[in-house]
């Protein structure tokens, strides 16, 4: 005979009811849990000020005013030279949001989700904002003002100044940022590997591609070199409003109308133009392996390896790899070119991430100590880059030191092993630094206007060579660590120089140079100055290491690009590609940095002290809107209007709800403030309910009664203690009128009622822990936990002592079996005491499959849930319709939910026949299919009591994400 567990539950007449008013109150909430990473101000900007310029509204702060007059004019210079090429004039001046530093900028809360850390500047429809960091080389910072400023043309083109247009939608991304790319001019050598290696490879996609990450910066911004040469520069205009006039902005058909073409033949006609371009380039070149032999990972296993830095034994090369779904340090034979271990994989690290250098970024990540028993590096702590020192022979990370030089990075270890000098921003200018080991004390080793970084020490630690910004170049220098105002410029001439290493006689220096076109390895004979080519990459080789042999000699160790992939290769110097040629500067007498040709913008603006204004905190805009209106199955209208307004900086926020469902009417408003670390919210609301409801006794059908009615004013402070954890409290004055009947059964059979009609008029008190330090991949969490305990507490004023008191908590657990598959543990518990304590209800979706959704009340609830998350399918082309992410689930559920008033006798669990009792569980198998944003989710369960199944299985859809 089949046993079935023994719960309480509402009888199905009033199920619809105690699922809405489950929907409605607090104590259905923890099974969802809020989490998510902090967003934290670790600075006060002090007191922001407008500067009004003829074309900018340039939004700053007190730290940033010596910085300010070059900002206007290089704002000024990048508008004078687009509004000529777009023929257009915007009417109002455009935002300009500035901060010192990238570090600062990254604290911004215009994007409330947060600003990736490869993020350099973003620009947004809403108020046409451009928001971007100083803290770059002078010729970057004016290619990326150009780059930003070209996406407000953009929007006021396209969208004709509305907001609306913005919200709908656009073009591509490869339209959109090639474009910018493209006007900005701000595509240098080193980035165009990746379309080179896209051409070599024949990876080259269509005009019609959707996404595509960087690469379709690179992608869009050789389709506009394309349509310069074939059809005009101005021709790329018309194309952009082509794109405005077509429906849709479907950019294959304003192609066709354009060029007169079908995207079929432009798709070909490019591709033979990139070919023609670079596959002559290919024969006269090579691939990163022509040159050296490669690395390799474990068979089977690829991803990013990258800043490779060769131990002093010569035995070992350490480097920054991906293929464990993060950033790690791992090492590698240099004689095997294998990779023997990891050092520090782990998701739960006391570190962000390590700093990982972008393409356009010169030098190493990592350095070995001299006695190589530790790797230096830089990881992303809170709000600064700590300087990590990685244990070689044990793993794991040995010793985290944080420092308030900003943007910290690529360290080069002294030969002493007492100190490390790194480049790093401090008060605007990037200079090196050097830190003392045993005292932490910092000097600045530089200290001039010129923009330094990638340091590299002689052996005998006499000279540090670097790279710096010259002009609209970088150049290769050294200076004598015993004066370091003596510098000498190593490298000249129209192209870039960078990231030298010294050989290990200190003879020779090696280094990376775009002359050939793309970015190759040489080496500097710096008695006789000749120079030596080793390799000779389409794509691009660079970063090189110097690795010594223990017989003498050395080889180097380098970064290659090939097949979408960074890779390390291993070269010898005694087998350069082409005979030695002289140098072209000679580097002997100490040069003057004040005298170094200076970047100058076409326009430069002398500043009005009249021109500043305070900046106004509370002007609110509309930022966002969102609207939604539809019919249900009993005719009855449903309607949803969200608003969202800002100020400029999005410190202040105001959050708007207003729903109509029939003849009932809500609204919900919310104002956030994220100017401080204690961030703070006031919210209001008025919210009802109603059902269509069958009366137990007479039978009578009640036709959308309101049920529920609750209004309140609310009040939270937040504290993050870090980015991963924070502290909640809320206070709330609440009116509750409950305007039906509900009613269980105890185990004799006998009705109880639950709630009965009644007016509340209630103050509550809530407090919550949260700690989130969940990794995510497209397809969901993988690594980390997520933990949210809390409580709440009600009196009662009417007959004193506590009307509601509650404690919950939500935790979950990730953990990495692949890159691709994981477990997911989660185990939420309520409990509900106080003279009138809401249920709260379980099952269905995934909390408790193979039962009916919110089937189980009771104010004692808990359910726990083990899933083993795996891949089936990447892609599924069916005609018409393409699927993505097919992923597939094992599962096992178990839950229980009571009236410790109704039933006091309650058991779980019936140890004497080893079954369960008062509990359910289920278990099953279901799968997960991505498909036009959404995760559609199949699941099918069988309920099952530890001892036998009680049901076949039973189906499910649902549509959402997975815990």
């Amino acid at each position: 005979m089949t046993h079935r567990p023994r719960i309480n539950r509402p009888e199905s007449f009033l199920l619809q009811t105690l699922v809405l008013l489950a929907a409605c109150a607090v104590v259905a909430s923890p099974a969802l849990g809020q989490f998510g990473k902090n967003r934290i101000q670790y600075r006060q900007f002090g007191e922001w000020k407008i500067y009004h310029s003829p074309h900018f509204d340039v939004h700053y702060y007190e730290d940033e005013a010596p910085l300010l007059e070059k900002t206007v004019s290089f704002a000024e210079s990048a508008y004078d030279e687009l509004s000529r090429e777009f023929d257009f004039q915007i009417q109002d001046p455009t935002p300009l949001i500035v901060y010192r530093t990238h570090s600062a900028f990254l604290q911004n809360n215009i994007i409330l989700n947060g600003v990736p850390e490869g993020a350099v500047a973003f620009a947004v429809p809403s108020r046409f904002r451009m928001v971007l960091p100083l803290d770059l080389p002078d010729p970057d910072l004016l290619a990326l003002i150009k780059h930003e400023l070209t996406h407000i043309f953009q929007y006021h083109i396209l969208f004709r100044g509305k907001l609306v247009g913005g919200l709908r939608g656009g073009p591509p991304q490869w339209f959109m940022e090639g474009m910018a790319s493209y006007y900005g001019d701000d595509e240098s050598p080193s980035e165009k590997k990746f379309i080179r290696d896209a051409v070599v490879n024949d990876e080259i996609p269509s005009v019609l591609m959707q996404g595509g990450g960087y690469f379709a910066y690179r992608f869009g911004h050789a389709v506009f070199d394309f349509i310069e040469e074939r059809w005009g520069r101005e021709t790329i205009v018309d194309l952009l409003y082509e794109v405005r006039n077509t429906l849709g902005a479907n950019i294959g058909r304003a192609i066709e109308r354009v060029f007169r073409m079908d995207v079929e033949d432009f798709d070909s006609e490019f591709r033979r133009w990139l070919r023609k371009k670079y596959l002559t380039e290919l024969v006269q070149t090579g691939e990163p392996g022509d040159f050296g032999k490669p690395f390799r990972l474990e068979p089977g296993v690829r991803g990013q390896e990258l800043s490779p830095v060769a131990s002093p034994s010569g035995d070992l090369v350490a480097a920054l790899s991906t293929d464990k779904g993060e950033v790690d340090v791992s090492l590698f034979d240099a004689n095997k070119r294998r990779r023997i271990r990891v050092l520090t994989r782990g998701f739960d690290k006391k570190i962000e991430q390590f700093v990982i250098s972008s393409t356009a970024q010169p030098g190493s990540d990592l350095a070995f100590s001299p006695d190589g028993n530790y790797i230096a590096a830089f990881g992303r702590r809170e709000s600064y880059n700590s300087l990590v020192l990685i244990d070689v022979i044990n793993g794991g990370i040995h010793r985290i030191i944080d420092m308030e030089v900003e943007q910290a990075r690529a360290p080069a270890w002294h030969p002493d092993g007492g100190s490390i000098v790194f480049s790093g921003n401090l008060n605007g200018r990037f200079d090196l630094f050097s830190i003392d080991l045993d005292t932490f004390e910092i000097t600045n080793v530089t200290d001039d206007e010129i923009y330094e970084t990638a340091p590299a020490f002689s052996p005998d630690g006499k000279w540090l060579a670097y790279t710096a910004w010259v002009g609209e170049h970088t150049h290769l220098f050294r200076l004598d660590t015993s004066d370091p105002s003596k510098r000498y410029a190593l490298t000249t001439g129209e192209h870039n120089n960078k990231e030298a290493v010294f050989s290990r006689d200190g003879k020779r220096i090696y280094f990376t140079s775009d002359r050939s076109g793309a970015d190759n390895i040489y080496g500097l004979d710096l008695e006789n100055r000749q120079i030596t080519q080793y390799t000779n990459a389409v794509t691009s080789c660079d970063r090189p290491t110097v690795l010594p042999l223990p017989e003498g000699g050395e080889r180097l160790v380098y970064n290659g690009y090939w097949k979408r992939a960074h890779d390390l290769y291993m070269t010898d110097v005694d087998e350069p590609i082409a005979p030695p040629e002289p140098s072209d500067f000679e580097g002997v007498e100490p040069v003057v940095t004040a005298e170094l040709p200076k970047f100058e913008p076409a326009i430069e603006v002398t500043l009005d002290e009249a021109n500043v204004g305070k900046y106004g905190g509370f002007k609110f805009f509309l930022e966002d809107a969102t609207t939604f209106a539809g019919l249900s199955t009993n005719n009855i209208f449903v309607g949803r209007v969200l608003l969202s307004f800002s100020d400029y900086l999005g410190d202040r926020r105001i959050l708007t709800n207003v729903a109509a469902v029939d003849s009932f009417s809500d609204f919900d408003v919310i104002y956030a403030d994220l100017s401080r670390r204690w961030q703070w919210t006031a919210r209001a609301s008025d919210q009802r309910f109603f059902a269509v409801l069958g009366d137990p006794f007479t039978g009578q059908i009640v036709d959308r009664a309101e049920v529920y009615r609750l209004t309140s004013l609310e009040g939270n402070l937040i504290y993050p203690l870090s980015l991963k954890r924070r502290f909640e409290f809320g206070l709330s004055f609440q009116l509750r009128e409950f305007n039906f009947n509900a009613f269980v059964f105890d185990s004799a059979g006998n009705a109880v009622q639950i709630i009965e009609p009644r007016d509340d008029t209630i103050p509550e008190i809530s407090a919550a822990f949260v700690s989130d330090t969940a990794l995510f991949s497209p397809w969901g969490a993988i690594g980390g936990h997520r933990v949210r305990i809390g409580g709440s507490w009600a009196p009662d004023l009417d007959d004193s002592g506590t009307l509601e008191s509650r404690l919950f908590v939500d935790a979950r657990k990730y953990i990495p079996v692949t890159r691709r598959s994981n477990w997911a543990f989660r185990l939420v518990a309520v409990e509900a005491d106080g003279n009138f304590p809401l249920p709260s209800y379980i099952g269905g979706l995934d909390t408790l499959r193979g039962f009916d959704f919110r089937q189980f009340g009771g104010t004692r609830t808990f359910f726990a849930n083990i899933e083993f998350r795996f891949p089936l399918i990447d892609q599924l082309a069916l005609p018409g319709l393409r699927f993505q992410g097919i992923r597939g689930v094992f599962f096992l559920d178990v839950g229980a939910a009571y009236f410790p008033d109704v039933d006091n006798g309650f058991n779980f669990f019936d140890s004497e026949n080893g079954r369960l009792d008062g509990g359910v569980a289920s278990f099953g198998y279901g799968f997960t299919i991505r498909f036009l944003g959404f995760n559609l989710n199949f699941d099918f369960a069988k309920q099952w009591d530890f001892e036998q199944s009680l049901t076949g299985f039973e189906s499910a859809f649902w549509i959402g994400t997975r815990f």
